[in-house]
């Protein structure tokens, strides 16, 4: 019988995606080995990131019933005796049982890495994998629009995470060579001059969409990871959260790291009782500027009209 290697998802769909590289390593380093990937019931974002992932062998829902379907696993999973199952190893995708920012001074794909006792080595990117039917139906949908920048303005986990809506209005309106297509659920605030797909796509649909943007601009969050599955170049904010945990080198990564920060495993999502100084001190312009760097990187390029050199003047004046 092979080893069977069983690793269960558990928090947020932004730590998830920091697995993936070591979920990578895990399979490499155990090519012969099953692994064998449960999500929780009441997560099912995670069954959509990890869909077709071809380092897993098996993808399963971890719910009640589960005790009866896979009673060997699920014993496994909620007592830990891993030496009373033979040819089986357990691990548990939770990156925050000990908060990485009080002990490690490096990216939580690193500390993830550490969780599962691999070796991070070569490419190093979040994964993220679709069907070829998928990849169309984003290349058709985004056809319709040039300069695509999708804008993410909301975060779940921290309200520390949050930039001024009259911000983002003002960016958008000064950028106007570009489209802005906001991205999110439909009770974020609405950015005036963005096209509004909030909550129009599958949280699949709009990670395989970012692959076909020419850039991404928001704050740090999962769509702010998912573009590192693809190097797409965009610009994220950071607040209560660092770039050096959770910052990816295809982003211009913009953090003040004023004197309190990062707080985020102090205050849990509570809001900061100091002002939030840490994105109040952000500017339109700073973001905008690094915007137009990034928009000039992107293998997306520029339509045949408006040559990179031209557009990038008239971003600028």
């Amino acid at each position: 019988m092979r080893e069977e290697i069983i690793v269960v998802t558990w928090g947020g769909i932004g730590d998830l995606m920091l697995c993936t590289p070591a979920l990578k390593a895990l399979k490499e380093e155990n090519p012969r080995s099953r692994i064998i990937v449960y999500y929780q019931h009441f997560h099912p974002g995670h069954k959509q990131v990890l869909l077709n992932n071809p380092h897993i062998d098996s993808l399963r829902e971890l719910h009640v019933t589960s005790m009866w379907r896979y009673p060997r696993h699920l014993f496994v999973y909620l007592f830990k005796k891993k030496k009373w199952i033979k040819d089986r190893k357990y691990y548990h995708m939770y990156l925050n049982h000990v908060p990485a920012t009080w002990i490690y001074e490096k990216n939580y794909k690193e500390v993830a890495a550490d969780v599962f006792d691999v070796k991070l080595n070569g490419d190093r990117k979040i994964q993220l994998f679709f069907t070829a039917t998928e990849e169309q139906q984003a290349r058709e949908r985004i056809r319709l629009f040039k300069n695509v920048v999708f804008i993410h303005t909301y975060s779940k986990c921290s309200v520390n995470h949050l930039w001024d809506i009259k911000k983002w209005n003002r960016l958008v309106k000064e950028l106007p060579e570009l489209t802005f297509i906001q991205i999110g659920m439909p009770n974020e605030p609405t950015v005036e001059g963005a096209i509004d797909w909030r909550d129009k796509l599958s949280l699949r649909e709009t990670l395989c969409q970012l692959k076909y943007a020419t850039s991404f601009v928001g704050v740090e969050s999962s769509f702010a990871h998912a573009t590192n599955a693809f190097n797409l170049p965009g610009v994220v904010l950071f607040g209560d959260t660092s770039p050096l945990h959770w910052g990816h080198e295809n982003n211009i990564n913009i953090y003040k790291g004023v004197a309190c920060s990062p707080c985020f495993h102090y205050l849990w999502g509570r809001s900061c009782p100091l002002g939030n100084d840490c994105m109040k001190l952000i500017e339109v312009e700073e973001v905008k500027e690094a915007l137009i760097r990034q928009v000039s990187a992107s293998s997306a390029g520029f339509p045949q009209e408006a040559p990179a050199g031209e557009l990038i003047g008239k971003l600028i004046s």
